[in-house]
């Protein structure tokens, strides 16, 4: 652990500090932006305030010249000289874009540009009624032209600019608007003249546009997204960084508050203004935050201006989290290197321990294995080898194989079966015998067997030698990994050794080797088996003898019958009372004896197709149907179905009739047999079915129905469905108590033992036909 963990704490401390170092430059960019922030919005606040002095103080300097120039006289009198006056102010002063001069009377001059380069001169005489008359002059001073207008009906008295000079008697600005004349958004200052008497004489005004400042707005880059306005104290837009920007269609309409444009950041700033008043404020738009900046602007108008500057925060700071982002990935890069070097270096030395571990345990097993063959040896020669040294065998090899079980078959003379002379299950320690293996149902497994060459299989049910033995055999043990090597002798096959489910890896270094070895020691062995010894003569007096006694079980079956059901009830019970449920309990609801046999039909994928010669839907319809016919005259008394499987069952409460059930059901299995061998025959395919039959216990349930309906489980139906699934396909296994019960009528071949828990050791055999 210390020396894989210092690698590994060494990565964390350097992606701690890499992480510390990256936060720390980040946190003091991102402050020092934001001073430099606040400090570039306060020059534009004065650079803007600075630019609208610069552009409002000439035109009152001009205005109050020209008032001190007309002196009170009325617009006839003083116009040719206001009017020289006015053209060369225009010319000095770009911000003034026309100048009104007028009386009480209603008389008016009014001096604007031209697009001539010169200026226009509008006078209204009101001394003879009322006349409007336009001289137009070029660059050069040069009158071109002079106009009347007597559809002009303008009166200086009803503007907005005269009104309000008149009435607060002092100088006055006018909101911003849209000019009659020019169609231009700007304003209007006025200074009114009166007598002595304190009677109003004149009012002189300017017109100021404020393009040219909507123009200065509009370059200044504040940042990539700022924008400046200058706004009056009731949130009337002033000047908009818009060169093309129009306050109103409408030149008697006002101009537009900031919540009356349509931008939801002007209209949160106007409520910012008037809620909290002038300052620096950061609003929050979802993701966003904005930067709005109020700077009043006061004593130059006589109005409360403020300039306001609205920002994202990130036009200031967005370098900061990119130079973040740079930081961070090159930050990621670094620990990745180290991390990757780190890594590598603890890698190496991980494959190194592997490697030798590996080597050990491949050396532990060589030595175990090695140690095993030389046991198995000394065996060989000892005088008990003929009783234990298979059972030696089976043990050594599972043990030095790290296998599930192992099994060792002999071949019979005749070459068409395997006989398993020992199997070891190392999961429950225990040995079995008596299994058989036979040609015509493993066609596969003989025939590679045959070619001397050992099979080595993961995947058992997908490999062809091995198929047939993993469907009967290895499936139901839930086993799959396999390794079989056959036991030859001078080029003759004599059986084979299965290593089940061993395990791989390291630990198979030389299990090929081993079971060579081992396979050489069991020829020997079975070779001296079969060897004539000069006992033989011995030997046909003992087979005599078996014969005989043979024919003396046969005379005394009903005992031995009797005997193999009390030993199984004997285990039953003590099964019974290990999961705390007493025999006694049950006796009502448990059935004595009973004759139970089990269908286990084709797969649904391969009798799912349309039968050409019946009217079934399918061909598990016209299977089941078929079945049904031979069930119903077969005299069983319950029969149900389920998925893939037909449970069949004959009994009565009465014991003495367990004979006669017994031969009801094997005749029934024999007859169901054949029809489904007609079946196969007749639409010219192989239907993957096979059958048992069982004698013993079953549990009885009462289902409630309307009339009730029994259900039958457990016990005697547990074991025909085991006996089922493992035998091979087209054939009937029956149980031991099966075999002693119908020996006598029935023709049986041996299969072999098979352990379960509710009957431990119990010999199984298959059904050919009636004797």
């Amino acid at each position: 652990m210390l020396r894989h963990g210092l690698p590994v704490l060494g990565v964390v401390v350097v992606v701690v500090l890499v992480a510390a170092i990256a936060y720390v430059v980040y946190d003091a960019n991102r402050k020092g932006a934001r001073t430099l922030s606040n400090d570039l919005i306060t020059a534009i606040d004065r650079r803007v305030g600075a630019q609208l002095r610069n552009y409002l103080t000439p035109p009152q300097q001009f205005l109050a010249l020209a008032d001190a120039a007309a002196a009170g006289r009325n617009v006839i009198e003083a116009a040719p000289e206001m009017e020289r006056f006015a053209r060369h102010a225009l010319v000095n002063i770009p911000s003034v874009s026309g100048f009104s001069y007028a009386d009480a009377q209603g008389n008016y001059l009014f001096v604007v540009r031209n697009d001539k380069g010169g200026f226009d001169t509008k006078t209204i005489d009101r001394r003879e009624g009322r006349r409007v008359t336009w001289e137009r002059r070029d660059g050069k001073n040069k009158t071109i032209a002079i106009e009347e207008d007597p559809g002009d009906a303008f009166d200086p008295r009803t503007r907005p600019w005269y009104q309000g000079a008149e009435n607060t008697r002092k100088l006055f600005w006018t909101d911003t608007y849209l000019f009659y004349t020019l169609q231009k958004p700007g304003l209007t200052v006025a200074l009114p003249h009166f007598d002595s008497d304190g009677k109003l004489q004149t009012v002189i005004a300017v017109d100021i546009e404020i393009a040219t400042l909507c123009a200065y707005l509009e370059q200044l880059h504040i940042g990539s997204k700022g924008r400046a306005l200058i706004v009056d104290a009731q949130g009337r837009i002033i000047a908009y960084p818009d060169d093309k920007w129009l306050p109103a269609s409408d030149p008697e309409a006002k101009a537009p508050r900031l919540d009356e444009v349509g931008d939801p950041v002007l209209t949160r700033a106007y409520d910012l203004l008037r809620i909290e008043g002038y300052g620096r404020k950061v609003l929050d738009f979802g993701e966003e935050r904005i930067i709005v900046s109020s700077e009043p602007v006061r004593r130059l108008t006589s109005r409360d201006w403020v300039v306001l500057i609205v920002v994202p925060e990130t036009d200031f700071t967005g370098f900061v989290a990119d130079s973040g982002i740079t930081a961070l990935i090159m930050s990621v890069a670094v620990v990745l290197i180290v991390a990757g070097l780190t890594g590598l270096l603890a890698w190496r030395n991980v494959q190194a321990e592997r490697r030798a571990a590996a080597a050990t345990t491949r050396q532990d097993a060589l030595e175990t294995r090695t140690q095993t063959f030389i046991d198995l040896a000394h065996d060989a020669v000892a005088a008990d080898a003929e009783e234990a040294g298979l059972s030696r065998a089976t043990e050594s090899a599972a043990a030095a194989c790290a296998a599930k079980r192992v099994a060792i078959w002999s071949l019979s003379r005749d070459g068409r079966t395997l006989t398993c002379e020992d199997c070891f299950d190392s999961t429950v320690n225990d040995h079995t015998v008596g299994l058989a293996l036979h040609r015509d149902e493993m066609p596969n497994l003989f025939t590679a067997l045959a070619k001397g060459e050992a099979i080595d299989t993961a995947e058992a049910g997908r490999d062809r030698r091995t198929s047939e033995l993993f469907a009967s055999y290895l499936q139901p043990l839930e086993i799959s990994n396999v390794y079989i090597t056959p036991i030859v002798m001078a080029g003759r096959l004599m059986g084979m050794m299965s290593i089940e489910d061993p395990q791989r890896g390291d630990r198979a270094a030389g299990l090929a080797t081993f079971c060579d070895a081992l396979s050489i020691l069991l020829a020997l062995r079975f070779t001296a088996a079969a060897a004539p010894t000069p006992g033989a003569s011995q030997a046909t007096v003992v087979a005599a003898v078996a014969a005989a006694a043979a024919t003396a079980k046969d005379e005394a079956e009903p005992a031995e019958a009797q005997n193999s059901f009390a030993q199984r009830q004997t285990r039953l019970e003590r099964t019974l009372l290990a999961h705390n449920a007493p025999m006694e309990s049950l006796i009502e609801s448990a059935i004595d004896r009973a004759a139970v046999g089990v269908i286990k039909l084709p797969n649904w994928t391969t009798v799912a197709q349309r039968p050409s010669d019946t009217g079934q839907r399918t061909a598990m319809d016209a299977i089941v149907q078929e079945l049904r016919r031979a069930i119903e005259t077969s005299g069983v008394c319950y029969a149900a179905l389920l998925d893939d499987q037909i449970v069949l069952a004959a009994f009565l409460r009465d014991r003495r009739s367990v004979e006669g059930h017994a031969m009801c059901m094997a005749t029934a299995m024999l007859e169901l047999r054949d029809r489904l061998i007609e079946l196969e025959d007749r639409w010219s395919t192989s239907l993957d079915f096979r059958l048992a039959i069982d004698i013993g216990t079953v549990m009885a349930s009462t289902v409630g129905t309307d009339p009730p309906s029994r259900n039958l489980w457990g016990g005697a139906i547990g074991i025909a469905k085991v006996l089922a699934g493992t035998t091979s396909r087209r054939t009937i296994a029956a149980s031991e108590t099966a075999y002693d019960l119908l020996s006598n009528q029935f023709l049986f071949r041996p299969r072999g033992s098979y352990f379960l828990p509710e009957t431990g050791n119990m010999r199984t055999f298959v059904m050919v036909g009636r004797i």
